[in-house]
């Protein structure tokens, strides 16, 4: 990877494995769909972000607060690109200090993709990253967000816990989220405002189907807007004919109202890449905590692979047919 970090011998001894992301680099898109911070398919798209103003002070100033809200968990200084832990402070009395000790590998505690995507922020120029990942500390990971720091031999994080959009005496404030997938139905990116109401991270669904969080129900309201974006050629926004419903991690099932957008590529005339994008309309039917692990260790209430694979073929053939433009007729 051109601008990478050198992986030196001591990594083999961490069980994280070597990047496998390619360089990132911008993708197209045209005004309409233009968002900040996009990235080409394939390679860290939705993590890791930017800081915001918000985020600098949280690190510049970790007052007794935040302590008491229970959401700072640590801070730890890694070798890189090692992994290594340099020293760590821990700020949440229910970590096992044992796990962030001197000379321990911290991406054993990552899951396989929050490796990946830690060591790819690592090698790209910004110095300051934000990834969301589970540590597998216990019996059951915690979804956290990492706040990092990078020089040219040791990386710096602050972890803070994340906190479901949903609970007692909690009140309900809607949001909305842009998703985009290419025409092989793989999701590229979905927006980190999403992760309270959804419970899922980037790293649970970069890469994988569209319909991987989608009501099995539902499906066919995905096919029905995909068949309208192609008889609109593209050129105009596409509403949901219903209201379309989300999986949470926790197989909580949420209600939005989605809108889709076709970029169609103008020498293939076909569609490339489609803009979602979903306001959640209330609370989940189900376990309110949606950032919590499925009772049986899988997602319910969506389609089993094996079904799922004959819709996305559905959906691959309606965005791979070529859509010939009213104009061109004339030539």
């Amino acid at each position: 990877m051109n601008g990478g970090v050198k992986v030196e011998d001591d990594l083999s001894e961490c069980t994280s494995p070597p990047l496998l992301h390619g360089q990132n680099t911008a993708s197209p898109t045209e005004d309409k769909l233009k968002e900040e911070n996009e990235r080409e398919e394939g390679a860290t798209l939705s993590p890791p972000n930017t800081w915001t103003e918000e985020e600098q002070t949280m690190t510049e100033k970790v007052d007794s607060t935040q302590e008491a809200d229970n959401r700072l968990l640590f801070i730890v200084n890694l070798s890189m690109p090692s992994g290594k832990i340099v020293n760590a402070q821990i700020h949440n009395d229910n970590i096992n200090e044992e796990l962030l000790s001197p000379g321990k590998c911290f991406f054993s505690l990552l899951e396989s993709k929050g490796q990946s995507f830690l060591l790819s922020a690592a090698a790209v120029s910004s110095t300051k990253q934000q990834i969301f990942c589970r540590l597998n500390w216990s019996c059951l990971p915690t979804a956290c967000e990492l706040l990092c720091e990078f020089e040219q031999q040791q990386t710096r994080l602050t972890a803070f816990a994340l906190r479901p959009a949903f609970g007692p005496a909690v009140p309900f404030y809607p949001v909305t989220f842009t998703t985009k997938h290419s025409s092989s139905c793989a999701l590229s990116h979905i927006d980190k405002a999403s992760i309270p109401y959804l419970g899922l991270l980037p790293t649970d669904l970069i890469g994988k189907s569209l319909l991987a969080f989608v009501y099995y129900a539902d499906v066919h309201v995905v096919i029905k807007a995909h068949l309208d974006l192609h008889q609109s050629r593209g050129s105009r926004i596409v509403k949901s004919v219903a209201p379309l419903r989300l999986v949470a991690h926790n197989g909580a099932i949420l209600q939005s109202q989605t809108e889709w957008h076709a970029y169609v590529n103008p020498w293939s005339k076909k569609i490339e890449l489609v803009v979602a994008r979903h306001k959640i309309l209330g609370v989940p039917i189900g376990d309110s905590n949606v950032l919590a692990t499925p009772t049986d260790g899988h997602t319910v209430n969506v389609l089993p692979s094996v079904m799922a694979k004959t819709f996305e073929e559905e959906l691959r053939a309606i965005m791979n047919k070529a859509i010939y433009l009213i104009f061109s007729k004339l030539f």
